[in-house]
């Protein structure tokens, strides 16, 4: 469980340079021809301004009232490719409107931000119907043209980098190269080969040629699936259907049978060879496979059932040991009362400020929101609350406090938090005050 509003999480969207404008006339701010609106501090008198897909390069200092939220003062400027704008009026609207050396203040909506960037339904009090400001200057700009000669020549290098690291591997006479250009340095095994629509077991190591990790499954998890699905480009799968079972593949698949020039994201650079080891654990025609799936999700159930036993052991010994005597609701949450409020009950639909503090029936404390200085904030039925929280909520009133014990089926159910503190299907204690209801 996690607050929900953050100081941090409102800075990084902000800091996404994308918000939606404002119709409102702010005082003392010009709009400008594309919806911006800016108060210019200075003017250099450059006549350069960037255009979209330019590089631009400013200082930022962000406001929300007197309160400085981000400034790159003290490090590195940013450095953005300027993208058309989703919104009227954000900080890349501003930038369009400035030349190379100008200074000025930007303007957006706030409400804008968490409506339309976060998807929320609910502005957090403290940021509706107000402003916020950008302070920024305009460094430099580096023209859409030459990012592209950049790119190119960046482009080159890593193919001319990538041929480099292949050469010799294909020139050795030790390996084997396939006809579509894989470089198979060794093979072991003489088993069976999977067949299209076989499932297979397996594990493997994805490297990059300087012999960086990036992807492993040895230790982990082995990967199961049915032979034929895409899997990480033509030349994995290729891979695949060459290590028998049993047996291990160590190749080299070019980038061209991989991630090609594009990459991917920032895990995988264009033209990037892949060096893997394969082992294939087994080969499984369709009804094997369905018999080890079935003895698999056999073996889930009785240890889901084991642990559902011990839950109902666990919660009826503290019950006992504790001398609780409130009878559970029908959903098996026992609430305990310990100070009662005032006004009326929280209802479904209510915004909420609670604190909690949640421990296992251990004793040992997994999260309190008095860590975090503040209570936490939600609206009771948007599934952003555990179940026994909302529930216990709509029996108390502004004020009350109360120990909730509840089943982990109204808790966190068989996702284990913390393998020691909590978990699958772990009960719950929590200590829950209701500190104001809107």
């Amino acid at each position: 469980m996690r607050r929900l509003v953050e100081l941090a999480t409102a800075m990084a969207v902000l800091l996404a340079l994308a918000s939606c404008g404002d119709k409102s006339i702010y005082s003392g701010f010009e709009k400008m021809d594309n919806g911006a609106y800016m108060k210019f501090y200075g003017k250099s008198g450059s006549e350069v301004m960037p255009r979209l897909n330019d590089e631009a390069t400013f200082e930022m200092a962000q406001y929300f009232n007197d309160t400085l939220l981000y400034t790159t003062v003290g490090s590195e400027p940013m450095s953005v490719v300027l993208q058309e704008p989703d919104f009227v009026g954000d900080v890349v609207d501003g930038l369009l409107m400035m030349h190379v050396g100008d200074s000025a203040r930007l303007v957006v909506s706030a409400d804008s931000v968490f409506i339309t960037m976060l998807g929320m339904s609910d502005v957090p009090e403290e940021y509706a119907g107000k402003p916020i400001y950008y302070d920024l200057k305009l460094l430099s700009v580096k023209p859409f043209e030459a990012l592209e000669a950049e790119r190119k020549t960046l482009m080159e290098s890593l193919k001319d980098e990538e041929e480099a690291f292949l050469s010799p591997l294909r020139d050795n006479p030790k390996n084997t190269l396939t006809e579509s250009g894989i470089i198979v340095v060794e093979k072991k095994g003489k088993g069976k080969l999977a067949k299209m629509g076989d499932y297979v077991d397996l594990d493997f190591t994805m490297c990059g040629p300087n012999g960086d990790t990036i992807m492993n499954s040895f230790g982990i998890e082995p990967m199961v699936m049915q032979y034929g699905e895409e899997f990480l480009g033509a030349g994995m799968n290729e891979a695949l259907g060459m290590v028998p079972e049993g047996g291990e593949l160590r190749c080299v698949i070019p980038s061209a049978l991989a991630f090609d020039s594009t990459g991917y994201e920032t895990y995988i650079a264009p033209y990037t060879p892949l060096v893997v080891r394969l082992k294939m654990n087994s080969v499984m025609d369709k009804a094997a496979y369905e018999r080890r799936q079935a003895a698999i999700e056999a073996e889930r159930e009785a240890e889901r059932d084991r642990l559902m036993a011990l839950e109902s052991k666990t919660m009826a010994d503290f019950i006992a040991a504790n001398g609780i005597t409130e009878t559970p609701t029908e959903s098996g949450l026992y609430i305990i009362r310990q100070e009662e409020g005032e006004g009326e009950l929280a209802q479904w639909g209510d915004h909420v400020a609670v604190h909690y503090i949640l421990a296992n029936l251990k004793g040992d404390e997994v999260e309190s929101s008095y860590d975090y200085g503040e209570p936490m904030r939600f609206t009771i039925g948007q599934g952003e609350m555990i179940p026994a929280i909302e529930e216990a909520l709509m029996t108390m009133a502004p004020g009350a406090k109360v120990t909730l014990i509840t089943p982990s089926e109204l808790a966190f159910g068989e996702f284990e938090i913390d393998k020691d503190l909590l978990p699958a299907y772990s009960p719950l204690k929590i200590e829950l005050e209701l500190v104001e209801v809107k």
